[in-house]
C-alpha cells in the first residue's frame, strides 16, 4: 500500500481471501470497528476507512463531500480490490460505501461482492429537507440527540469535549445532508440493509428504497434499537456480516 492514511489499521493479514471495507458514521472514526477483526473469520481482512479530520488524520481538513472522498479512495483501490471485497457502512458510511462501489463499477474496476447499508435509506435525489448542520450549537446538539442519538451523556457533561467534537459532527452531517444521487442507473451488486426499529431518522420506506438502486437482490434485517442499534446489537450485526462473508468464502472454494 503506497498510502496508509485511509486505512486504520493498514493491511496486516496475508492469509485473507476477502477484504471488508468499513465506513464509519457521521462524527465517528475508524476505531468504531476495532473489535471486528477478532469477531470475523481469519480469512477476512477488515479495513476500516478513516475519514480526514479525526484520530490518525486529526491535522487534516474535513472532507468537503462524499464525492471528494470517493475520488481520493479510488486512487488507492489497489489496497482493497486486489482480491474479492465487500463494503459495510453505517449511516453516513452507507452512502460512502454505495458511492464508492458505484464509481468503481463505472470505471470498469471489480465490483464489490455486496454492500451492507446500515442505518441509512437509499440515497436521495435531492438534499435533505431538514438541514441540521447550519443550526446554532445548542439547537444542533439537541436535534442531533433527538434524531440520531450518538452523542453520549459523557460528552454532554464535558463542555470541552463537546466543543472539540462539534466541528466534526457538523462537517459530517453537512456532507450527508447535502449529498444527492447523481445517477439513476441501478448498480449490479446486492445490498443488505440493516434497520433499527426505533430509528427516528430512517423509515422502513427509506430502507425499502434501496431496491430502486440495485438490479440485484436487496435483503433487509431489522433490529431492536434506535439509530445506533449497531452498538446495542453489535453481536447480532456481526453475525449477519459473518454469514454473508462465509457465503463468499465458500463460493471462492467452489
Amino acid at each position: 500500500m503506497t498510502n496508509l492514511k485511509w486505512f486504520n489499521p493498514p493491511r496486516h493479514n496475508p492469509a485473507a481471501r476477502v477484504n471488508l471495507l468499513c465506513f464509519h458514521h457521521a462524527g465517528g472514526a475508524a476505531s468504531f470497528y476495532k473489535k471486528w477483526p477478532a469477531a470475523l473469520s481469519p480469512l477476512v481482512q477488515v479495513l476500516p476507512v478513516q475519514m480526514p479530520g479525526r484520530e490518525t488524520r486529526y491535522d487534516e481538513a474535513f472532507a468537503p463531500s462524499i464525492g471528494a472522498m470517493v475520488d481520493e479512495l479510488l486512487r488507492h483501490q489497489h489496497a482493497f480490490a486486489d482480491k474479492p471485497y465487500a463494503l459495510f457502512g453505517h449511516s453516513l458510511g452507507a452512502l460512502f460505501g454505495f458511492e464508492l462501489g458505484r464509481r468503481l463499477a463505472r470505471v470498469g474496476a471489480a465490483a464489490p461482492r455486496f454492500l451492507v447499508a446500515s442505518g441509512h435509506g437509499a440515497p436521495r435525489a435531492e438534499p435533505a429537507v431538514e438541514q441540521l448542520h447550519g443550526l446554532p450549537d445548542r439547537q444542533f446538539v439537541d436535534r442531533m440527540r433527538e434524531k440520531y442519538g450518538g452523542i453520549s451523556d459523557e460528552v454532554m457533561a464535558s463542555e470541552e469535549l463537546l466543543d472539540f467534537l462539534l466541528p466534526r459532527f457538523r462537517a459530517d452531517i453537512r456532507i450527508a445532508e447535502q449529498h444527492v444521487s447523481q445517477d439513476d442507473t441501478p448498480v449490479r451488486f446486492p445490498v443488505v440493509a440493516l434497520h433499527g426499529r426505533a430509528d427516528q431518522s430512517v423509515s422502513m420506506a427509506d430502507v425499502q428504497g434501496w431496491q430502486d438502486k440495485t438490479a440485484a437482490r436487496v435483503s433487509i434485517h431489522e433490529f431492536d434499537g434506535d439509530h445506533f442499534f449497531i452498538e446495542t446489537n453489535e453481536r447480532q450485526v456481526i453475525g449477519v456480516v459473518n454469514k454473508l462473508l462465509g457465503d463468499q468464502l465458500r463460493s471462492l472454494e467452489a
